[in-house]
C-alpha cells in the first residue's frame, strides 16, 4: 500500500498543480491498518485528474519491488536477454515466484497482464466487507507487475489501463492490466 507522503511526493514530482493537491487531505494521519485516508485521496484523484495522470502516479507506486521480490524477474531477464518478448512470456513457467501473473500480447503491440481470484492488495483484504475501492487504487498494483515484468522481458513498460479489478467489482472481475511497451532495451 503506498503511502499519502509517496503519493504526495509522486504529485508533485509530475507537477499536479498545489491547487488540485490542496483538494485532497494528503497529510492525514495514514497507517497500514487504516487505509481510508489513502482511499479518499484516491477518490479525490477521480474527480480531479485525468486517467492518464493517475495512472502515471499509481504506476509510480508499486508496492513489493524489493530486490527479494525482482531477483528472480531479473535473472530470468538475463538468462532470455536474446529471446523476443513474446518467446519470454512463453517461458514464464519457470520463474518460480509467486509474483508472476499470467499475461499475454496483444495484436496491437500491448500487454495484457492479469491477476485471477480476489484481490491480492493485503491491505484491502483485511478490510471489513463489503469492500469497494476505485480500481485506481489497484494502479499500485499495475505499478508493482510494471517494475517486475520490465525486469523479465526486457523493455519498458507503461500502464495504459486498467480494465478490470476485483476489488471494484466485488469479487466477479479479475484484475486486468494493459500496458504499452514502450521502449525496447
Amino acid at each position: 500500500m503506498p503511502s499519502l507522503k509517496q503519493l504526495k511526493k509522486v504529485m508533485q514530482k509530475q507537477k499536479i498543480s498545489p491547487e488540485i493537491m490542496a483538494q485532497m487531505d494528503l497529510d492525514a494521519n495514514q497507517s497500514s491498518s487504516n487505509p481510508y485516508p489513502l482511499i479518499a485521496a484516491i477518490d479525490k484523484m477521480d474527480e480531479l485528474l485525468t486517467k492518464e495522470q493517475r495512472l502515471s502516479i499509481m504506476e509510480q507506486l508499486g508496492c513489493c519491488k524489493t530486490d527479494k521480490v525482482t531477483a528472480p524477474f531479473k535473472e530470468f531477464g538475463r538468462k532470455y536477454a536474446d529471446k523476443t518478448i513474446d518467446d519470454k512470456i512463453k517461458l514464464f513457467d519457470e520463474l518460480n515466484t509467486p509474483h508472476r501473473p499470467p499475461c499475454h500480447l496483444n495484436p496491437d503491440g500491448t500487454l495484457s497482464v492479469y491477476w485471477d481470484g480476489q484481490c491480492v492488495c493485503s491491505v484491502i483484504q483485511k478490510l471489513p466487507p463489503p469492500v469497494c475501492v476505485s480500481s485506481t487504487y489497484c494502479g499500485c498494483c499495475g505499478g508493482h507487475v510494471r517494475h517486475t515484468l520490465q525486469h523479465a522481458l526486457g523493455v519498458k513498460l507503461r500502464l495504459k489501463d486498467i480494465v478490470s479489478t476485483a476489488i471494484s467489482s466485488h469479487g466477479k472481475n479479475h484484475c486486468e492490466f494493459v500496458f504499452e511497451v514502450i521502449d525496447l532495451s
